[in-house]
């Protein structure tokens, strides 16, 4: 009995693994071909590849005196290129260095440079910046051992998690923000990733079904509010970081750019609300199991007061986290003494403003219909060990 149990585990966790693979192939191979159309052929008449500095010939900088670590001016190297066109040649090259961008070379450094022909069709080299790749490779390696080490197979379904919602973003939801309908598709798209999230770390269970809807609810309610708000107060994703860039991107296409708010506002509160509505669906279980003759007022009651003790130290998080990227706003409003009624109504912070607390109150109200959907689902089945608690 103990090795068809582990027999039937192992194959519910191949199964689950083979069709999450093969969503991730059918999204990476065939999304590209359909979401090509709304993408123009790209801006760049450069090429970015990797080289070697081989000598320093001349070097004119100086430590920066405002940031630490940085240097001002300018040094003349010559450089191998590594890969590409140009692959195994060597040029001259000047690299100018600032406050801005201070890319710092060194005899033996492997950098990423740029590579463009001039008007007699020759080729100009520069520096452009350090090789930063191994370093974020690095780190996803040591984040999937460790997933890997203290999950197990739990470990293996959140990666894979973590994999299609990444493919659902960069294949789906990116490139169709230049389609028709932006706001649909990406509605669509992060519904059925919640869904394949939940699917593959908690199983087809009653808890995930809960645990799916209440996360749904507290999103869509978050945007919602967003585009509400974000009308009433004449917002538009243009005003958000990077917006005037993607206007000139989007005259000479039907670029949808008041959906660009609502759509942020969604991915940016989805993690948190999920980690929310999980706790919830997951204690509402565990209750049901441990008293299953409780009735559905204090059932309800109990699942809600679990969501109080969460929702102090959730809101916190995304409130600490918007806040966190926006510290250099914040720091500039207090080196230049600004006014109170003039920062609090430039369009980018009332932006970071709205996203915390939109995201916040989406994030709350999970808590809610979570535990009410607990009720609805959980109340009137017997259960008598969760993993028999199947759809």
């Amino acid at each position: 009995m103990f090795f068809k149990n582990i027999g039937g585990k192992i194959k519910n966790e191949f199964f689950a693994l083979l069709f999450t693979f093969l969503g991730i192939a059918l999204i990476v191979f065939f999304a590209p071909k359909i979401t090509e159309k709304y993408r123009k052929h790209s801006q760049f008449t450069q090429q970015f590849v990797l080289g070697t500095v081989l000598e320093i010939l001349e070097d004119n900088t100086e430590e920066d005196p405002f940031v630490e670590g940085r240097f001002t001016g300018n040094q003349k190297l010559r450089v191998r290129i590594n890969e590409g066109e140009f692959a195994g040649k060597e040029f001259n090259s000047t690299n100018t260095l600032g406050s801005l961008r201070s890319a710092f070379a060194y005899e033996g450094l492997t950098a990423v440079f740029a590579i463009r022909l001039d008007k007699n069709n020759e080729p100009v080299v520069w520096l452009y910046n350090y090789n930063r790749t191994p370093y974020i490779y690095f780190l996803a390696f040591a984040l999937a051992f460790i997933v890997l080490l203290i999950g197990h197979f739990k470990g293996l379904r959140s990666l894979l998690a973590l994999l299609f919602t990444g493919a659902v973003l960069l294949y789906i939801v990116v490139p169709c923000m230049w389609s028709p309908h932006p706001a649909l598709v990406a509605l669509f798209s992060l519904t059925i990733s919640c869904l394949v999230s939940f699917a593959l770390i908690a199983g087809f269970t009653k808890k995930s079904l809960c645990a799916s809807l209440g996360t749904l609810c507290g999103i869509f309610l978050a945007g919602l509010i967003a585009f509400v708000f974000g009308k009433i107060m004449n917002l538009s994703g243009v005003d958000m970081e990077k917006g005037e860039t993607l206007l000139y991107l989007a005259q000479d296409r039907n670029f949808k750019i008041t959906s660009l708010l609502f759509v942020s506002i969604l991915i940016s509160c989805l993690g948190a609300t999920m980690d929310v509505a999980v706790s919830i669906a997951s204690s509402a279980e565990q209750l049901k199991i441990a008293n299953p003759n409780l009735s559905k007022k204090k059932y309800f009651t109990a699942v809600l007061s679990v969501g109080k003790d969460i929702i102090g130290t959730m809101t916190n998080t995304l409130i600490l986290a918007f806040c966190g990227s926006s510290l250099p706003l914040a720091m500039m409003i207090w080196g230049y003494h600004m006014d109170y009624m003039q920062f609090i109504n430039i369009p980018l912070i009332v932006i970071n403003i709205l996203q915390a607390l939109a995201g916040s109150i989406g994030m709350v109200t999970s808590v809610f219909f979570t535990a009410t959907l607990s009720v609805l689902i959980f109340k009137g089945t017997k259960l008598g060990k969760s993993s028999k608690d199947k759809l």
